[in-house]
């Protein structure tokens, strides 16, 4: 078994402009193919890349159970039970990888360990808000669709701090929490 494991984080900035494109005239014996007019968001090619960063976030080798991935938190399964590889394994394959959140706070965990790395993906129609200092506060808002990943300062934040509720209704989250 690896000595610890190793979250690989990139981000990167590009400048985009909207195009138009204009409609486009066609149609087969079946199937009409034209298309009408619309936008779409380039790359803008006399700027290029503005920045960004790639960074390896150590993560420790022992978890303290399922619980650090929304994937496997529906079995009870301990990293060191597994004797194959987990990803040959089939129980992956068959979890949903999300969770349902609402307006009433989710405390991802209950751990009181430091916090090294948190990705939150919102998989639902609903925005959902983030607390990083034990549900008391909102800063962090993910729209449907989008997603967010952030690592941990020193012994400042927990991973029993981070806390997800939906701003009305219900929505569908994934997330990867690790010390």
């Amino acid at each position: 078994m690896a000595q610890d494991r190793r979250i690989t984080m990139h981000t990167s900035v590009l400048a985009t402009e909207q195009s138009v494109y204009p409609s486009v005239p066609g149609a087969l014996e079946e199937y009409d193919i034209g298309r009408a007019s619309y936008n779409k968001n380039v790359i803008k090619s006399s700027i290029g890349r503005l920045g960004g960063n790639s960074l390896l976030t150590d993560i420790s080798a022992s978890q303290w159970g399922d619980g650090w991935s929304s994937s496997g938190a529906s079995f009870d399964l301990e990293w060191e039970d597994i004797d194959g590889v987990w990803n040959l394994m089939g129980a992956w394959e068959n979890e949903s990888g999300s969770i349902s959140i609402t307006t009433t706070a989710y405390q991802l965990l209950s751990n009181g360990s430091d916090l090294q790395f948190c990705y939150i993906k919102n998989l639902g129609s609903e925005g959902i808000k983030i607390s990083l200092d034990g549900n008391l506060t909102y800063p962090l808002q993910i729209s449907s669709g989008a997603s967010t990943m952030f690592r941990g300062y020193s012994v400042n934040l927990k991973l029993n701090e981070v806390y997800v509720k939906t701003a009305s209704g219900t929505s569908e989250i994934e997330y990867l929490i690790g010390s």
